[in-house]
């Protein structure tokens, strides 16, 4: 059971009771109004029961015709109450419709956006790779050419090396010469 319809319920319920009460009263009163006309009738009783007949007939058929106007008003609020939930039943459904498409829309909206993000994501990806290999290029190409240079410093480091040892032999060489011409001309100078 839904709300609409509960709501509808507990109306119809109070609207029962509001129109028992009435009808309850109007034949309160139409059976107070024949008992007062019985106890303060001046006629004889064949008349007074006539009257009673009369009345009790004319009560009836108020109290008939006010039931009938009871069970028509009802029945219209009833009708009227059943016209109003289908339209508020209609215009839920409308809208829970709009909002059912509203709601598709706005996930198409977000798919589409993801897939033009992941585009982008992936084009720049693809940038960015393509820039690390061309700097890793780039780093592979400088170290070959600093180990070229290197290598070439070390040969020349080596080339002088070599040479530096030369000449230091060379001048060790000239010293042990020298030293030796000098120690024999001490020794001349000694013997002399």
């Amino acid at each position: 059971m839904g709300i609409f319809d509960y709501f509808e319920r507990k109306r119809r319920e109070q609207e029962r009771k509001r129109l028992a009460e009435k009808a309850g009263a109007v034949l309160t009163g139409a059976a107070l109004g024949g008992l007062a006309g019985i106890l303060f009738a001046p006629e004889s009783g064949d008349k007074t029961r006539k009257k009673i007949a009369e009345k009790s007939k004319d009560a009836a058929l108020n109290v008939k015709s006010s039931v009938e106007d009871l069970a028509d008003s009802v029945q219209y609020k009833a009708y009227q109450a059943g016209e109003t939930s289908r339209k508020i039943m209609g215009d839920l459904k409308e809208k829970a419709s709009d909002a059912k498409e509203d709601f598709k829309d706005a996930v198409e909206n977000a798919k589409y956006k993801a897939r033009a993000i992941g585009e982008v994501i992936s084009e720049k990806a693809e940038d960015a790779k393509e820039d690390v290999k061309e700097k890793a290029e780039e780093v592979k190409e400088k170290a070959k050419e600093t180990k070229e240079e290197v290598e070439e410093k070390a040969e020349e480091v080596k080339e002088k090396g070599k040479k530096a040892a030369e000449d230091v032999k060379e001048a060790a060489k000239e010293v042990k010469k020298d030293v030796k011409d000098g120690a024999k001309e001490v020794k001349k100078d000694i013997k002399k």
